[in-house]
């Protein structure tokens, strides 16, 4: 072997070393260091973790900064000072949380609206998401998740997170926290073909910008009393509050009768004789010893068509009760109820209920009756009750609801585009579809204040009874649409009384807003943070 030819050999020896070093430490840097450092992205999981393994007696609250070590919480402090976390933006590139310097030189988290403080969540005091769309994307939003950030650490380089479109619409989101005011309750508004969630209001509420300060936060929860049912401001009621939905889940009844072929939409009914009592005039409905009561509509006989528009009780008990168990869990599981499954959503979401046992809602003639009038053991939240309306103005096709728009590289380089997804097929044929929109339009056509000129609307109130001589919950559930789009809306206003004089109005500016006003920019009602000069 010449001396070239050694050098040669040589080299390649020295270049192979050279690769399986460098292989090493990209391996170690970029793939197993973030497992190895003691850092925590998300705090509230690693201090339960930290509290289980710490034996003795199971903690009576949740878990916190406390159960983590010291050198953890130091050393993730570190970490993510060098961290410009994303910017949450709404579907048309207006910030809507977002990182700035305070006047002493340490970074803090803005958020311009309050309303949404229930989507977007909030961060801790180590920056890191606690709740909402901060906890969901949080590695997304400090950047960890990406390949060059990688490599930035690797050359000790800051990190800037990746920015999160939201499919928010901030002048329906406006227009449906204005609407609902200081009521407790509730407003969803989706693109009843997509899924994309453009408003989502939950009140009571909070202000984001001040979850750290420890006084808000003890006075807010303190708003409760002693209450153990009481829901606070923390509860994102649109999504996670259950509720009665009353008899806007007549919708739901509606659908299994046309779908299954018990009723069509000129089927009579003779729901007579009249009673009376000191209220007046009434109907019933009797069904194994119990009545369903009927006060909603002066006649004996009337179609399909009419009972809906007028919600009369007598006519959706005897459906559910001639439906049998099987048939009307079968159209309720498909349209999202009494599936153990909560709505697909990337913040934290609650599965509507169908009833505590579904052998006794089979086994029981008065329970169905009751349920099909939207009481019984009924809850849904008003995601599951906007859900449902979209399979009716999708032909039977409940689409993945959804609040991301699309994640975005500093660069500005799309990295994740907004999902289009169904969540559930085949809820009713095409033709039932356009028989319950058809209903839906001649509700609001009868005089409801939930029309909006220009548009076609459709729709159902809700009056939920809740006991404990309590006002009822008031809900408008239905959809709006022009030319171009349809929204479905639901609306809830606990303990507010008619849905149809309360909840109604409220439908009206969100869909107006939604329809005819999409995209409009809106004025900031939070002043935006002051630079450090």
């Amino acid at each position: 072997m010449t001396l070239t030819q050694r050098i040669w050999h040589i080299g390649h020896v020295i270049v192979i070393v050279l690769l399986l070093l460098s292989t090493r430490i990209v391996y170690w840097q970029m793939f197993r260091g973030p497992t190895l450092q003691p850092i925590v992205l998300d705090p509230a999981a690693a201090a339960a973790q930290y509290q289980a393994l710490s034996g003795g007696a199971p903690p009576t609250g949740p878990a916190t900064f406390d159960d983590l070590p010291q050198p953890v919480v130091q050393r993730t402090r570190t970490f993510l000072a060098d961290i410009t976390r994303g910017t949450i933006f709404d579907q048309a590139g207006r910030p809507l949380a977002y990182d700035y310097e305070q006047v002493d030189g340490t970074t803090a988290r803005f958020y311009a609206e309050p309303s949404l403080a229930h989507v977007t969540g909030y961060v801790s005091g180590l920056r890191t998401g606690v709740t909402g769309i901060e906890r969901s994307f949080n590695e997304t939003l400090l950047g960890v998740n990406r390949v060059d950030t990688h490599l930035g650490q690797m050359l000790h380089r800051p990190i800037v997170g990746s920015d999160v479109y939201l499919t928010i619409d901030s002048r329906t989101q406006r227009a449906a926290a204005e609407a609902l005011g200081n009521r407790a309750g509730a407003v969803v508004a989706l693109d009843a073909e997509t899924g994309a969630v453009l408003a989502m209001v939950s009140q009571p509420g909070f202000d984001p910008n001040q979850v750290q300060n420890v006084r808000y936060v003890t006075d807010l929860l303190a708003n409760c009393g002693t209450d153990v049912e009481c829901q606070s401001a923390l509860v994102n009621r649109a999504a996670q509050g259950l509720y009665v939905p009353g008899s806007t889940w007549k919708t739901v009844t509606l659908v299994a009768a046309l779908d299954s072929g018990l009723a069509a939409p000129d089927t009579m009914f003779d729901v007579g004789p009249p009673l009376q009592d000191d209220q007046g005039q009434y109907y019933a409905y009797w069904v194994d010893g119990g009545q369903v009561i009927d006060r909603n509509h002066p006649e004996a006989v009337l179609d399909l068509q009419r009972a809906y528009v007028t919600s009369a009780n007598a006519v959706f008990a005897q459906l559910g009760d001639e439906l049998g168990g099987d048939t009307l869990i079968t159209y309720a599981r498909r349209l999202g109820f009494g599936r153990d499954e909560a709505p697909p959503l990337e913040i934290e979401t609650s599965a509507a209920r169908l009833a505590n046992d579904l052998t006794a809602l089979e086994q029981n003639n008065l329970l169905r009756a009751v349920t099909a009038i939207g009481q019984g053991e009924l809850l849904a939240s008003p995601l599951s009750i906007a859900l449902m309306v979209s399979a009716v103005v999708n032909d039977g096709v409940i689409p993945e609801p959804h609040l991301l728009a699309s994640v975005r590289h500093p660069s500005g380089a799309v990295l994740q585009d907004e999902p289009q997804a169904k969540w559930i097929e085949d809820v009713m044929t095409p033709k039932t579809a356009e028989q319950v929109r058809r209903m839906m339009v001649a509700l609001v056509e009868r005089g409801s204040p939930a029309a909006v000129p220009g548009l076609t609307v459709g729709g159902k109130t809700g009056t939920a009874e809740v006991g404990d001589n309590q006002a009822p919950h008031a809900w408008f559930a239905g959809f709006a649409e022009n030319e171009g789009r349809t929204v479905a809306i639901a609306v809830i206003v606990e303990n507010g009384g008619q849905g149809s004089s309360v909840a109604a109005p409220i439908f009206a500016r969100v869909a107006d807003a939604a329809l005819n006003q999409y995209g409009e920019p809106v004025e900031e009602v939070v002043p935006p943070p002051l630079s450090p000069e």
